[in-house]
């Protein structure tokens, strides 16, 4: 019986050392080149297309300004690390009802958000400055608009429209 155990001590070892070539098998390496073209682009979503005040039936003594409900506002953009990304608006003209105008002066907004600015009175010549930042982004604002209420406006519905632009090189 000690012959049969040596015997079988003996194949598993010389099993074992003719086994040892299969590890030592030959490798070969490849390099992939990976190439990514990255593009600029830039988003801009406001969740509404109108502005509309309440109707003005306010004194305008103790009224002097009327509110309408807040726009929502989101800006995307993907530019260089140094990227200037910047959202304006401008208005087309002054707030018109038939030959009655209203100074666009008279139109005040405030935004909150991050790299929101804080307010502005809109203007039809000069773009006003809603929001700014560098590099690629994403952010979320807000921008109530205010006018200012007045005894010497004429009755009527008065209406204008603003230009946002968004620019990101």
């Amino acid at each position: 019986m000690k012959k049969a155990v040596w015997s079988g001590i003996i194949v598993a070892v010389g099993m074992l050392a003719l086994s040892t070539p299969v590890f030592a098998q030959a490798s070969a390496n490849a390099s992939v080149s990976v190439t990514a073209n990255i593009n600029a682009k830039a988003k801009l979503t406001i969740d509404s297309a109108s502005i509309t005040f309440p109707a003005v039936v306010g004194d305008p003594d103790s009224t002097p300004s009327i509110s309408a409900t807040a726009l929502g506002i989101d800006v995307k953009a993907r530019t260089s690390a140094n990227g200037s990304v910047t959202l304006t608006v401008v208005a087309t003209d002054d707030l018109k009802a038939g030959t009655a105008t209203i100074a666009i002066s008279n139109l005040t907004w405030a935004s909150s958000g991050t790299n929101f600015a804080g307010s502005g009175t809109s203007n039809t010549v000069t773009p006003q400055t809603v929001a700014s930042f560098t590099g690629s982004g994403s952010y979320s604002g807000s921008q109530t608009y205010a006018l200012a209420n007045s005894w010497a406006y004429s009755t009527g519905t008065y209406t204008t429209s603003l230009t946002y632009t968004l620019t990101a090189p």
